[in-house]
């Protein structure tokens, strides 16, 4: 049920507009000066405001511009004599959505204001359908329609409601650490840090060093103290890229670190406590290596919890338009030049390459 406020000094009109308005199925509150109808749209939302424009002290034309500047999703309709409907037309320009002529038939309402409740309606059902596709093909920074990627999405929030650990594969490119950080967001760590590390950027000697930390003189260069990666990762999310290339020395200190919760840097022997959620990702197919004995078993099933599984763009090429959007619309040189979309001969192309 729509709202209407009517605001008009006569109190018989102001009576006549209020049953006028309860019998079309309209929830009616009044106000005897603009400066009462202020006071009420303080208080409540409505849909409509129906003003005459000549009263004591405020007029309907301030009004109308009082609602549109405070209120703008509210209509103002503006009651008239005939001879200053050019006064009227005049007050639209500031803020009001329509007038109608004293003396005036029921009818004349009736068909101003359906027109502005159609109007609203219409605005209404855009905002919820743009809000469903924005669902349908958004989740955090990453943007799909593909019916593979929308399950993805449903499991995306259901991991971001439990703490277990996450394996997420896919080829290079496919977006796995977005994924990871859309878990995070969605997490109850969101308000804690997301660090990630590249376990294949770095040598085995140099990984230990930026996982664990180290005490200062442990070696050759540690001249102060410093947090490793799992230290820093405390309350928030550890997310471990290219998780194949760690040595399997390396794979039983994550795995005691796992189990225990507990970490302790490079030169030290002190245990410090860390709360954190695991997720780890790799472009290589995991049996391979399990296979050739580079992957633990016991580190794999710890790590392996709940796996994700990332489709390579060739086997969702829906998508392919809505990524091109999406990129058209950040790029500087696209943004200087207004290049909005691709010739269609190009994205024909895009879509024949596998």
């Amino acid at each position: 049920m729509y709202s209407v406020l009517i605001v008009e000094d006569h109190d018989r009109l102001r009576e006549q507009l209020g049953n006028f308005y309860e019998q079309e199925g309209f929830r009616v509150a009044m106000a005897s000066s603009g400066e009462d109808g202020i006071q009420r749209l303080a208080q409540e939302r409505f849909a409509i405001v129906v003003s005459d424009v000549k009263m004591p002290g405020m007029d309907g034309f301030q009004l109308a511009r009082h609602v549109r500047e405070k209120y703008p999703e509210t209509d103002v309709i503006l009651i008239t004599a005939f001879g200053n409907i050019k006064q009227a037309v005049e007050a639209m320009k500031l803020g009001a959505s329509d007038y109608i002529t004293k003396p005036f038939q029921p009818e004349a309402i009736r068909l101003v204001s359906e027109k502005l409740i159609e109007k609203r309606l219409l605005i209404e059902e855009v905002r919820e359908l743009r809000q469903k596709v924005n669902e349908g093909t958004s989740l955090e920074n990453i943007i799909s329609k593909s019916p593979k990627m929308l399950k993805v999405f449903d499991l995306i929030r259901s991991l971001a409601a439990t703490d277990s650990g996450v394996m997420i594969t896919g080829e290079t490119g496919t977006g796995k650490e977005l994924v990871a950080r859309a878990v995070h967001n969605l997490s109850r760590r969101k308000h804690k840090g997301f660090i990630a590390i590249n376990c294949g950027a770095f040598p085995e000697t140099l990984l230990e060093g930026e996982l664990f930390g180290y005490e200062k003189g442990a070696f050759t260069g540690a001249v102060q103290s410093r947090a490793g990666k799992i230290e820093t990762a405390d309350g928030g999310t550890l997310f471990l890229d290219e998780i194949e290339t760690t040595a399997p020395a390396m794979q039983v200190k994550l795995l005691r670190v796992l189990q225990e919760r507990e970490v302790e840097r490079l030169g030290g022997n002190r245990k410090i406590k860390v709360d954190m959620r695991v997720i780890a990702a790799s472009n290589v197919d995991l049996a391979i290596c399990l296979s050739r004995g580079t992957l633990r078993e016991d580190f794999y099933y710890r790590i392996n919890v709940i796996p994700v599984h990332l489709p390579p763009l060739r086997e969702r090429l829906e998508d392919l338009p809505l990524l091109i959007d999406h990129l058209l619309n950040r790029h500087s040189v696209a943004r200087e030049r207004s290049i909005r979309q691709v010739a269609p001969g190009v994205l024909d192309q895009m879509l024949a390459y596998r």
